[in-house]
């Protein structure tokens, strides 16, 4: 028994259309036309950004007791000082979902996968923390 040759399709290819170009192309087209993700920040009003924002809460500039009470909790070697003295907005809602493994996951996606165009990230320091605090909440 041979198999035959696939039957070609009678319908269209509905797959993007493009163009084939070589790479030095691609490259000026693009280096002339495109606006880098860190330049978009800038080019925004400041108005547009304060309207995004949630308003200020008397939390975000100082650790919570839920928050301190949080923080003693963990294995010293794992408590994000860092966090808590740059960001201690975040340390406060990280200690109310701590215990909410959904909420949790949610929280660390957010703060680790920041898909928010123009963003600079945290420092180093803090995102060893929150990378740490993420690692040692999965395997315990």
């Amino acid at each position: 028994m041979t198999q035959s040759a696939p039957q070609p399709s009678s319908r269209q290819d509905e797959g993007f259309e493009f163009e084939l170009t070589d790479l030095e192309e691609a490259r000026r087209i693009l280096d002339g036309e495109s606006v880098s993700q860190f330049e978009v920040a800038r080019l925004m009003p400041a108005e547009h950004w304060e309207k995004r924002r949630r308003g200020k809460l008397a939390t975000d500039r100082a650790l919570t007791g839920v928050a301190i009470d949080w923080l003693l909790s963990l294995p010293p070697t794992l408590r994000p000082q860092h966090l808590a003295r740059q960001f201690p907005r975040i340390s406060n809602a990280l200690s109310e979902v701590w215990h909410e493994p959904e909420q949790l996951r949610a929280a660390f996606d957010r703060l680790l996968c920041d898909r928010r165009i123009g963003r600079r990230g945290f420092p180093a320091a803090v995102r060893d923390e929150l990378l740490a605090l993420q690692r040692w909440t999965q395997i315990s």
